[in-house]
């Protein structure tokens, strides 16, 4: 018989029923925990594990049992190991014995299940369909951390794991700690399947000194969603994130792409949301709480970036808007929240971007909306003392009038043609002199004589 230590976590979970994940758990939560790990350690209770399909985070969870009462379930990077004894053994439930307890706050316990050798441990597969957030959907622009943190793994994957010499024990340990600090982060599937590869590797090394560098690795995950790291994910990273370049641009780009209707881009936006698995979209106000599940339900880091990119434009939304970040029902959007066709919004700017989306590929929009971003730009740089000078009655008056020029029916004083039609530019073709259109000199008549 062959012996398998799994890790068990979450005893805080199991100490108080009532717990949530990601929130604080307070100082009585935490006598709890601690007497409940005391327990463990002092009695040395049988451990029952038991699959846990109806778990909404993770399908392919395991519950572990002691004493009549849940204490927790086997830890994520020991799924595959526990899953796969469970089918060699045919049976529903394993039985454990206890081997080490970690008595401290968000302790842990090792529980040791006799098995005979398991020829091989197969991986599951995704217990999430991810794939309706790995398409077109706003993605958050690489961090200057996420790229140090891929190109260590490029360096650690290709050259240095695989022919390592004993030479290169400093280089090896300058892109593991390059790969630890860019991950800190980083809470997807793949830089948790590989930081649990990295430490396998380590582990298997002669070199007590290699196998010393795995220890930052199990330091870091087997604390990346307790609180002290919860807190800084949802407040110094996520607020540096939120003020970068990359997140700003994006956010003019959405704005562009919505014609600056806000509450349409909210709609927008929680229109994706609530088709987050797990009933996540319950959670939207409190960031600590979406993180946390995030990492626990196995998040591919091209879903986990675009489901982030859509947090923060609904943040940045909410915070223009001057209202809270909590979910939504259908009767809280505002008028133009509720306007579903973008050619319904009588916009220049909402008509050259809905043009784009239909006929136009991915370049080309995006040359677009940097286009017509770039002119409104301009022109609010350029005539800053006229816009301040426009009373907010005039202001008005004068939107209404653009809007209603730009979505009047193409004829041959409009310069948006029809399809098969011909564009009249609104210029002489023999002279390089620009004419005022009809239509246009109508308008800007009414607009000075106050009629509009």
């Amino acid at each position: 018989m062959a012996e398998y230590q799994l890790k068990i976590r979450g005893v805080h979970y199991g100490a108080n029923g009532d717990s949530v994940a990601g929130q604080k758990d307070t100082e009585q939560a935490h006598r709890r925990t601690l007497e409940l790990l005391s327990w463990i350690d002092r009695e040395r209770p049988v451990v029952v594990l038991a699959a846990e399909p109806a778990n909404h985070i993770h399908g392919a969870a395991i519950r572990a049992r002691a004493g009549g009462r849940w204490i927790g379930r086997v830890a994520f990077e020991c799924i595959d190991l526990a899953q796969s004894l469970l089918r060699q053994s045919g049976r529903t439930m394993l039985l454990a014995r206890v081997s080490e307890v970690a008595v401290r706050r968000h302790g842990y316990v090792m529980v040791t299940v006799s098995s005979d050798e398991l020829q091989s441990v197969e991986p599951l597969q995704p217990e999430i369909e991810w794939q309706a957030w790995m398409s077109d959907v706003p993605l958050l622009p690489p961090s200057e951390q996420l790229w140090a943190e891929q190109e260590a793994a490029c360096v650690l994957d290709e050259l240095l794991l695989p022919h390592y010499a004993a030479g290169q024990l400093e280089e090896l340990k300058t892109y593991l700690d390059i790969w630890v600090k860019g991950c800190s982060h980083d809470l997807s599937r793949e830089a948790r399947q590989k930081r649990s590869a990295y430490i396998e590797w380590l582990e298997a090394v002669k070199d007590k000194e290699v196998r010393l560098l795995a220890e930052p690795l199990k330091q870091q995950r087997a604390r990346i969603c307790e609180r002290e790291y919860l807190d800084e994910h949802a407040t110094t990273w996520w607020t540096a994130r939120m003020e970068s370049q990359e997140v700003q641009q994006l956010w003019r780009q959405w704005r562009l792409k919505n014609a600056g209707r806000l509450w349409l881009g909210l709609r927008r936006i929680d229109t994706l949301l609530r088709q987050l698995p797990g009933e996540l979209y319950g959670d939207i106000g409190q960031l600590d709480v979406m993180l946390s599940r995030l990492y626990y339900m196995n998040t591919p880091l091209r879903a986990f970036q675009a489901i982030m990119a859509l947090m923060m434009l609904r943040q940045l939304t909410c915070q223009e808007l001057k209202i809270e970040m909590r979910p939504m029902t259908e009767e809280d959007y505002g008028q133009d929240g509720r306007i579903a066709d973008p050619m319904m919004i009588p916009t220049t700017i909402a008509r050259v971007v809905a043009f784009g989306e239909t006929q136009c590929d991915r370049s080309q929009r995006q040359t677009i909306q940097q286009l017509v971003y770039w002119l409104r730009d301009d022109y609010e740089q350029s005539h800053p003392l006229e816009i301040a000078s426009l009373a907010e009655d005039t202001q008005a008056k004068l939107t209404t009038a653009i809007e209603r020029a730009a979505s009047r029916s193409t004829i041959q004083n409009n310069v948006y043609p029809q399809p098969g039609s011909q564009p009249n530019i609104g210029c002489d073709q023999h002279e390089a002199e620009f004419k005022i259109l009809p239509a246009a000199q109508e308008d800007k008549r009414r607009i000075g004589d106050g009629q509009e």
